[in-house]
């Protein structure tokens, strides 16, 4: 790999994984002594360890603008591709190389077919290998399915992917769990591989015993896909614990809307019960979050996370924590090969996540220890130097060309 170019619409602040994501890459590149560049959206307000990335991508990947409720999915596709193309433009590809790589760690149907257009008005000779990590499946996401002809994005991600590797048939396409490689490769028709969960998380100080009140740790976004609505019932069912937890919980969102009654809730809860973070968080203060934990509660639905990776999970799992997570989730199934200190809720209700925790508190020194034992291995197997080893050796022609 001569040059990485990293295009990331999802890169805007601090918060989430999209900027590890980015950070992650640098770090590894410069370990490889590959240089780095990074495309943004246009009022991206990070950088990603001294690189500075390039401000250019207009829209979240989520973003709508069909309102017809019947072709919907065709104005989505028509406009947002457009878009998306008329953003890459903006970028200058008069240093691009064959031997350059071009990697898009979020896309969906919206963008992807853009990609493919685009990369057909570079030069074959000058034109880079393409990485695609496909992270969300969304014909079958939850606010999508109840919409009339919502099974016509599943179509559009195959015209897509199959346009783009005729544009560039050195494109790989992956995704970082078994199942969402097993439903995207059904729906594209051609090979998605799997891929580990690109983290290094700091190592951080050993933790003694769980003391008068252990720290039950909510990380990442306010989304009811994330089970934050189903957060007052888990607490409300810990109170009468010995020990009783402190819960701590990160509020971010961009959009509080719906999240009202729940906000105030919060607000309403003494300080001895509920702790809570506001907004984004940088890489630093996420860590001495996860660091303070003694549990780290992840009530993540099963209907998307039953497919989908959790970076807060893999980042938890690989420092040794005590987690909880419901049943049904690429989590669950990952604790149980893994051998991790996890204690899985027989269901995503806030009844079965309380005594979830409860149990998790009750044997934490039993699972705390499974927890180390197994930490090790999940790391290494679960790192941005595996992540990128094996994206290398998997791209058309690159593998060979490094063993050379």
């Amino acid at each position: 790999m001569r040059h990485l170019h990293i295009l990331d619409p999802q890169l805007v602040d601090e918060g989430g994984h999209y900027l590890n994501y980015c950070t992650l890459a640098v770090r590894e590149m410069r370990r490889r002594s590959v240089p780095v560049s990074i495309y943004a959206r246009r009022d991206c307000r990070v950088v990603c360890d001294g690189v500075r990335p390039v401000p250019v991508f207009t829209h979240d990947i989520f973003t709508e603008v069909g309102r017809d409720p019947v072709v919907w999915p065709i104005e989505n596709f028509q406009a947002l591709n457009h878009a998306f193309i008329a953003d890459l433009n903006r970028i200058d590809v008069s240093s691009f190389q064959a031997g350059d790589v071009l990697f898009f760690p979020s896309l969906n149907q919206n963008q992807l077919y853009g990609v493919a257009l685009w990369l057909s008005r570079i030069p074959a000779p000058q034109r880079p290998a393409v990485v695609v990590l496909l992270r969300y499946l969304t014909h079958e996401m939850d606010y999508v399915k109840g919409r009339a002809n919502h099974d016509m994005l599943g179509h559009y991600f195959r015209f897509a992917a199959r346009a783009l590797r005729t544009s560039q048939p050195r494109t790989l396409f992956c995704a970082d769990t078994r199942e969402m490689c097993d439903a995207f490769q059904a729906v594209l028709g051609i090979p998605v591989l799997e891929m580990p969960v690109a983290m290094d998380p700091p190592e951080i100080p050993e933790r003694g015993g769980i003391g008068q009140n252990p720290n039950v740790t909510f990380l990442g976004h306010a989304s009811q896909l994330k089970g934050f609505h189903l957060l007052p019932e888990i607490i409300r069912g810990c109170v009468k614990l010995a020990p009783r937890p402190l819960f701590t919980v990160q509020i971010q969102s961009g959009n509080h809307r719906g999240l009202e009654p729940l906000l105030q809730w919060f607000k309403q809860q003494p300080s001895s019960i509920v702790k809570t973070i506001d907004g984004a968080q940088s890489p630093e203060a996420y860590y001495e979050l996860m660091a303070s934990a003694d549990v780290v509660l992840l009530p993540y639905a099963p209907t998307f996370y039953g497919r989908c990776s959790s970076g807060v999970f893999a980042e938890a799992a690989s420092l040794g924590k005590v987690i909880v997570v419901p049943e049904g989730t690429v989590a669950a199934r990952q604790s149980r090969e893994s051998g991790l200190g996890v204690v899985v809720a027989t269901s995503w209700t806030g009844q079965a996540l309380a005594e979830a925790v409860g149990q998790a508190v009750r044997e934490h020194p039993y699972l705390q220890a499974k927890a180390k034992a197994a930490a090790a291995r999940f790391r290494s197997e679960q790192s941005v130097e595996t992540f990128w080893n094996r994206v290398v050796s998997a791209i058309p022609g690159e593998g060979q060309a490094a063993a050379a």
